[in-house]
């Protein structure tokens, strides 16, 4: 993933004590944006949710070669009855993003975060008690690399890709047609 940092961020970056958050917004029918701090944070217009101990990110790992890279997000301390929202809702697929910032000594942002991760939901894996723990894998797009595109010229295909658009609407009448060319 290509990553650009500004010259303020890099040098907070390496100095002795960096202390960074992380925001992550995942893109469910209500989009959930939280942050690892202890406290919710401004940022980009939103109000990022503090987490604190309860939300943990696996360390994000990078590949030289052409591979896909997953993570997994995991939310602790779940109340059971949030359960109930997060099985009754198809998300499968939908965009989640990371982002990683480092702090100044009074805990604000040195600058715009990084992002860190981009990809997209799979299926959780709940463990209930009496809060439950949800785990949520998120899959790199290099996913898809190898999984034949299926594209169909017609009406129909076009119309659920661009609605409204005319271009194929006369390809059935046209498939047995015979046109004279020329003389």
């Amino acid at each position: 993933m290509n990553r650009s940092m500004d010259e303020i961020t890099a040098s907070a970056v390496t100095s002795g004590h960096v202390p960074y958050v992380f925001f992550v917004k995942m893109d469910f029918s209500v989009p959930l944006c939280v942050c690892s701090a202890g406290y919710d944070m401004q940022w980009n217009g939103i109000t990022w949710t503090g987490l604190g101990l309860l939300g943990s990110i696996e360390p994000i790992q990078e590949q030289a070669s052409l591979e896909a890279i997953g993570l997994r997000l995991t939310l602790s301390g779940v109340p059971t009855e949030a359960i109930a929202i997060t099985l009754g809702e198809q998300y499968q697929g939908k965009p989640c993003q990371v982002w990683m910032a480092p702090l100044r000594d009074d805990l604000q942002l040195v600058s715009n975060p990084v992002r860190t991760f981009s990809g997209r939901m799979d299926v959780p894996d709940i463990e209930v008690g009496d809060t439950a723990t949800i785990t949520v894998s998120v899959e790199s797009r290099m996913v898809a690399w190898e999984r034949a595109r299926t594209r169909r010229y017609n009406n129909e295909d076009q119309q659920n890709r661009y609605p409204g658009d005319r271009g194929f609407e006369f390809v059935a009448q046209m498939v047995e047609k015979n046109l004279s060319w020329g003389r």
